[in-house]
């Protein structure tokens, strides 16, 4: 009986877990759709209709794992995406400091702009096409 009851909370749990990891995703693609796709595109192929205007192209981030592994280095990314602390692979800044622009929203504060940077970096790395790999390996050239 106990073992059943055990099994039963350990699947709630995962089942849990799995719907969060889910909902992140949702909401990573929706910010991800209302901030980067103008750049990067719908798909994250660097596409995006101001892409043609811009000095440097768009990275496609659906092939960030080709250059910083499978799954991602999630602070690594978060970093990029924040754009306050310095990333010395990342190269010149071409990309807005969304860490600063989220936080000066109305509704922005730091724990908020972290939670939805976080958000970002899971739907990225959901649209990743390279292979996952056994751990995550971070290459120091940008």
């Amino acid at each position: 009986m106990k073992k059943g009851i055990l099994g039963l909370v350990g699947s709630l749990l995962i089942a849990t877990v799995t719907s969060v990891a889910a909902g992140d995703v949702a909401q990573g693609r929706a910010a991800y759709l209302q901030y980067c796709a103008s750049c990067h595109g719908l798909t994250g192929d660097g596409n995006g209709p101001m892409a043609r205007i811009l000095t440097t192209p768009p990275a496609n981030l659906r092939r960030l794992s080709e250059r910083y592994g499978n799954p991602l280095p999630e602070k690594q990314i978060a970093q990029f995406i924040d754009g306050r602390a310095e990333v010395e692979a990342h190269g010149p800044r071409d990309m807005p400091v969304w860490g600063d622009r989220l936080s000066a929203e109305p509704t922005g504060s730091e724990r908020k702009t972290q939670e939805l940077i976080a958000k970002l970096v899971a739907y990225l790395q959901s649209i990743q096409t390279g292979p996952r790999t056994a751990s995550s390996r971070v290459r120091k050239s940008a």
